[in-house]
C-alpha cells in the first residue's frame, strides 16, 4: 500500500510528497528513464492540490532527479556521474572509482590531414598527417560521451587500425611510444546536440551537451593530442576544488 500524507499540519504536505516520491526514486520503484506518475493521478492518489504537486516535482526537479519533456511527461533522471577538473584523467579510472561500469564502442580511426585550428592547438603545420580516433563510452551501459581523439601520426603511426574498445589509447600510447601525458589545457562550453551527436547519446536534438576542447602535452611539454569530448547534460557534471 502507498504511503499516505500526514495531513495534522507538522510537515508541509508539498514536502511529504516530495520525500515519498524521491525515497521510491533512490529505491528504484521509478526507475531512469521511466515516466512518473501525472499530475492527475498523484492529485488522487494523495488527495492534494495541483500547486502541492508541482511544488514536490519542482524540489525533485531542482536536485536533478526528474525532468520534464512537454507532451511526454516527467520521467526519471539518469544518474548524474561526476568528473573532477583538477587532473588529466582517463574515464575509465573516474568511474572505477565511483563504482561505475565503463565500456566503449568505437566509431572511427583514420587518417586526416590537420586544419589550420588543429595545427594551431597542435604546434604542427596545417595539412600534416594525423590518426583521429573516436569513441563512444558508457557508464552502466548508458551512453555518456562521445570523445574525438587527433594524435599527431608521425609520433605514434600505429595507432590506427588498433581496437580501442578493448584496450586503453593511453596505455597503448605509453607502452608502445613512451608517450605520456604530464598536462592538459582545456576549455568547456554549454551547447545543443546535433542530430548525430543526439543519435550516438540516446537523447533528443537539441538537448544540452557539455562541450570540451583539450590539448595533452608529453613529459617534453610538447603538445600530443588534440581531444573533443561531448557529455551529456543530464548525465553528467563536472567539480574543481577552488583556492580563495
Amino acid at each position: 500500500m502507498a504511503q499516505q500524507l500526514d495531513f495534522s499540519g507538522r510537515t508541509q504536505l508539498y514536502f511529504q510528497l516530495y520525500d515519498i516520491l524521491y525515497r521510491e526514486i533512490r529505491d528504484g520503484v521509478y526507475k531512469p528513464g521511466q515516466l512518473l506518475p501525472t499530475e492527475s493521478t498523484l492529485m488522487e492518489q494523495y488527495h492534494i492540490s495541483r500547486i502541492t504537486v508541482r511544488k514536490a516535482l519542482d524540489l525533485l526537479m531542482n536536485d536533478g532527479l526528474i525532468a520534464r519533456r512537454r507532451g511526454l511527461g516527467t520521467f526519471v533522471q539518469n544518474k548524474k556521474v561526476e568528473q573532477t577538473l583538477t587532473r588529466v584523467e582517463h574515464f575509465a579510472n573516474e568511474m572505477e572509482k565511483r563504482g561505475v561500469a565503463s565500456s566503449v564502442t568505437m566509431l572511427a580511426n583514420e587518417p586526416l590531414y590537420a586544419s589550420r585550428a588543429i595545427a594551431g592547438w597542435l604546434d604542427i603545420e596545417e595539412g600534416d598527417e594525423l590518426i583521429r580516433v573516436e569513441r563512444l563510452r558508457y557508464a552502466d551501459g548508458v551512453p555518456m560521451c562521445i570523445e574525438n581523439s587527433h594524435l599527431i601520426r608521425s609520433r605514434c603511426p600505429g595507432v590506427q587500425g588498433q581496437d580501442f574498445s578493448r584496450r586503453s589509447l593511453r596505455r597503448f600510447l605509453e607502452e608502445e611510444y613512451g608517450i605520456v601525458w604530464k598536462r592538459a589545457s582545456q576549455r568547456i562550453y554549454a551547447v545543443s546536440a546535433g542530430a548525430r551527436a543526439a543519435g550516438y547519446l540516446g537523447i533528443k536534438e537539441g538537448d544540452p551537451l557539455l562541450y570540451i576542447e583539450r590539448v595533452s602535452y608529453d613529459t617534453d611539454d610538447r603538445p600530443g593530442e588534440y581531444l573533443q569530448a561531448w557529455y551529456r547534460g543530464d548525465s553528467y557534471y563536472f567539480t574543481a576544488a577552488l583556492k580563495a
